[in-house]
């Protein structure tokens, strides 16, 4: 391929296919455009198949952006290459392992930071501050995977962790064990010592009980799978080639479970180290750059031509950063940066007031006097979220006194935060429930707003430990047959007498239900004993190779070959054996998935079953504190004679021995206290449970965006908002409406395609590229900017407190403070407006050492 437009330093990143590279790339300097023209030269040389290629970015607009960059490159063939966030690959990895290597659901769903402080808040005995409690929970979960403390025992685990923790690094705990104005709390650091890793525990048993995650989750579940060394060679196997942007943002624990795939990969790690601004969260560049070095021996390429700013805005930044960073400015770049701009530019612009109030209207009169059209193009970037508010108020008073056709059009992002708005997660629940039955949270949230007759109290007293016992959720008040039978597991029972349940397991090429291919099925008709009334199993042949899965199920492509037969006569076959009955699997949502998927490839019609029911959920009700629910242990505890192996005939003879056990032992011991409490409160769900039964026929049908139209009038949510008199909310339903569209693969199955945008929303970590199309100036922090660049950029209240701020000198964080300072200087490309105020909030302040930096030739005074 041809590469015209590329520097010499850019197009040595882009051809070096051979060695690892680490591309040192500071703002501006073209780095996106590289990484995706060295992507498309690897598929143009036919050095990987874009299924072998990883580009990990820092948030989901940066994986758009480089996908689009890809394609635009590549052409189709760069849709297939593999972009995520650390998160969303880390997702990736959790869905594809769970079923074979851990007892979490196949169909496990992520909760956002909102639903996971509902769950702690209900925990909690006393009034602690909620988010340090999820603070506290996220750094025991980190502790006890980073010691290797993965026992059956979460309590035990937690606790040893934390001892530790207090042995070697008191202050983790200390920095996190604070009062909501983030002030240290020494009644709740040492409170959490006595209750905080039995807290951990529940919490964590309590998402595993609603199939759910949270976000630490997805770290500590990717590493723990990681650290079995034949998980990590096969995905180590699948990627030739791994590009990770924005290294200086990745914490020590996040490369050490990437560490563990690269394998024989090229590796290119990008980033800058002087926008590193995220050591608060465990962002270690130097660790990070000096284990990829001495482990990897990269080729360092330095970008050192800069695309965005003007002769002005380059010299100044890059002065400033010199001045500040002498020694590491040699170092890491000895040649300097250079603006390839031609435009000399117009001065930096710096205005100290009187008040804050001067400073605000100072600001709103610089920016109407902008030549610009789209306001999308400048930005006000501050220290905190704090001063972000003032402004966006004192800017809302002054627009009062101006016709409205001169009023600013401002938007404030931690307003925003679209997808956590309540309106937003309250159609976001209904779709939640649709994928996830379980999902109690959600549920909860709509009973909240939409639950007539259903109070807190009402759902205290189903959420009781009696109830618990019986084998009874709150969720099974919408589940169509236990509200017609009056118990959730009566047709279970009911199809154990008829001999009318079919147990069924797969074994496959791998475990990605869109890509990999059944290669083993097997079932088995239970009879009323107990015993199997009848057998199927057969081999199937594969157009893929087993690869790795071979390790798992000791099933070659030879084996295969001799003895498989043609799939669409076996599972033709299989879909005939299972029809009409209940189907019975352990964490049987992936086995339906992955035969779903592979009949509607094949162009075969569904399995007709009438539901399910998973050994795994059922042993989770009941014996919810048993050390884990593999089907291995199940089967200890049950003592089957049948081990599992994963061989899928004998996974299918111990999940019937274990079913039969707790049909026995527990769901039908407790029928009638099931049955009394199913009748207690069954009728006050009605309406709510006929709306989500006609959402669930519609989500195999109907694509995302119709589902959320439909959900959102014949639930009335429209309409409830309306009778409150909010306009807005309405309208932000409306653009939710408006991204499920845009949003939609119309390729994916209905089914799929909602799974993905639901995936989308909750691993959403930033809303600033909505925000900026929508031609408003965003009012946003230096962090919320990360990666972004505007024409004009007032960067506001920089004075001693603010900015830096009051903790960063007694923290000993002074040296991000100067490095965020250095990202916000470097995201304009045409003018730089800086300000600071003499009074805050009644206090006398004094200019930010930060502007002593900058050279004087290139700012104006006003």
């Amino acid at each position: 391929m041809e590469f015209a437009e590329l520097n010499p330093a850019q197009r040595e990143a882009v051809e070096n296919l051979s060695d690892n590279i680490l591309l040192l790339a500071p703002a501006g300097t073209g780095k996106t455009n590289t990484l995706a023209c060295r992507i498309a030269n690897i598929l143009a040389a036919e050095r990987a198949e874009p299924e072998e290629i990883l580009c990990l970015t820092f948030t989901n607009k940066a994986c758009r952006e480089m996908k689009e960059r890809i394609v635009l490159r590549a052409g189709e063939a760069g849709r297939r290459v593999l972009v995520r966030t650390f998160h969303g690959f880390c997702y990736d990895v959790i869905k594809t392992e769970a079923k074979r290597h851990s007892d979490l659901f196949a169909d496990f769903t992520i909760f956002d930071e909102a639903d996971c402080l509902a769950i702690i808040r209900d925990l909690l005995s006393e009034d602690w501050p909620v988010r340090s409690v999820q603070s506290l929970i996220a750094l025991l979960k980190e502790a006890r995977t980073a010691y290797g403390l993965q026992t059956d025992d979460a309590e035990a685990d937690y606790k040893a962790a934390l001892q530790r923790l207090l042995a070697e690094d008191p202050a983790a705990v200390r920095k996190l064990a604070v009062t909501e104005h983030y002030q240290f709390y020494r009644q709740l650091f040492e409170a959490w010592q006595a209750w905080g890793p039995t807290i951990a525990a529940r919490y964590d048993a309590r998402l595993h009980d609603v199939h759910g995650l949270d976000f630490t989750d997805l770290i500590v579940q990717a590493e723990a799978l990681f650290a079995q060394a034949d998980i990590a060679i096969k995905w180590a196997r699948r990627f030739l080639y791994i590009n990770i942007d924005e290294v200086q943002d990745t914490s020590e624990l996040e490369y050490r479970i990437l560490s563990r795939i690269f394998g024989s990969s090229r590796l290119l790690l990008c980033g800058d180290y002087f926008q590193t601004i995220y050591e608060w969260r465990g962002s270690h560049p130097e660790a990070v750059l000096r284990a990829y070095q001495r482990d990897w021996h990269p080729r360092r390429i330095v970008l050192t031509e800069n695309y965005r700013s003007t002769q002005v805005l380059l010299s100044a930044s890059f002065a400033w950063l010199k001045n500040r960073f002498p020694e590491r400015v040699s170092a890491l770049y000895p040649e300097g940066i250079h603006a390839v701009s031609a435009e000399h530019g117009l001065p930096i612009v710096l205005k100290g007031a009187m008040s804050f109030a001067e400073e605000a209207q100072w600001i709103y009169y610089k920016i109407q006097q902008l030549p610009v059209e789209d306001y999308g193009r400048v930005c006000i970037l501050t220290r905190s979220n704090r001063y972000n508010k003032d402004l966006s108020l004192y800017f809302r008073n002054l627009g009062c006194h101006l016709p409205e056709n001169e009023r600013l059009p401002f938007m404030l992002l931690d307003e925003l935060k679209f997808f956590r708005r309540q309106e937003v997660k309250d159609a976001l629940a209904f779709l939640r429930l649709v994928v996830n039955p379980h999902d109690a949270a959600s549920f909860v949230r709509i009973l909240n707003r939409f639950g007539r007759g259903i109070g807190p109290g009402t759902i205290r007293k189903i959420s009781q430990e009696s109830y618990r016992r019986a084998g009874i959720r709150i969720t099974d008040y919408l589940d169509e047959d236990a509200r017609r039978t009056g118990d959730p597991f009566a047709v279970l029972v009911e199809a154990f007498e008829a001999e009318d349940i079919v147990v069924f397991d797969v074994e496959a090429t791998g475990v990605d239900p869109t890509r990999d291919e059944i290669i083993q099925i097997a079932g088995l008709r239970l009879g009323r004993d107990g015993k199997a009334k009848a057998e199927f199993k057969r081999l199937l042949k594969a157009r893929r190779s087993v690869g790795d899965s071979y390790k798992v199920h000791k099933i070659s492509d030879a084996l295969l070959q001799r003895d498989g037969q043609e799939p669409e006569e076996v599972l033709r076959a299989f879909c005939a054996f299972a029809a009409g009955s209940i189907i019975v699997g352990h964490n049987v949502t992936y086995d339906l998935s992955i035969l779903g998927s592979e009949l509607a490839r094949l162009g075969l019609p569904l399995l007709a079953y009438r539901r399910y029911y998973d050994t795994l959920d059922i042993f989770r009700r009941f014996y919810p504190n048993l050390p884990n629910h593999k089907l291995e242990y199940l089967g200890e505890f049950c003592h089957v004679s049948h081990r599992s192996t994963h061989d899928a005939m004998d996974d299918v003879c111990a999940t019937a021995e274990i079913l039969v056990y707790a049909i026995e032992k527990d769901i039908r011991p407790h029928a009638r206290e099931r049955r009394e409490f199913m009748e207690k409160w069954q009728d006050v769900f009605n309406e709510l449970a006929g709306h989500i039964s006609s959402i669930r026929r519609e989500a195999t049908k109907m694509r995302p965006w119709q589902l959320l139209a439909k959900i959102v009038v014949d639930i009335g949510i429209d309409d409830y908002y309306r009778r409150h008199g909010e306009a807005q909310r309405i309208e932000n339903l409306r653009d939710l409406f408006r991204q499920a569209r845009a949003m939609d693969d119309s390729e994916a199955r209905p089914f799929d395609a909602l799974m993905r945008f639901l995936n989308y929303v909750t691993l959403s970590n930033t809303n600033l590229d909505a925000m900026t199309k929508r031609q408003q100036i965003p009012i946003v922090t230096v962090h919320q900017a990360k990666g972004a660049e505007f024409d004009y950029v007032f960067v506001a209240g920089l004075q001693e407190g603010t900015f830096p701020g009051l903790q960063a000198e007694k923290n000993d964080s002074l040296e991000e403070e100067a490095r965020l300072f250095y990202v916000a200087i470097t995201r304009p490309k045409r003018q730089l407006f800086l300000s600071w105020c003499q009074t805050q909030y009644g206090h006398y302040t004094h200019m930010s050492r930060f502007l002593l930096d900058l050279p004087r030739e290139f700012v104006q005074n006003e």
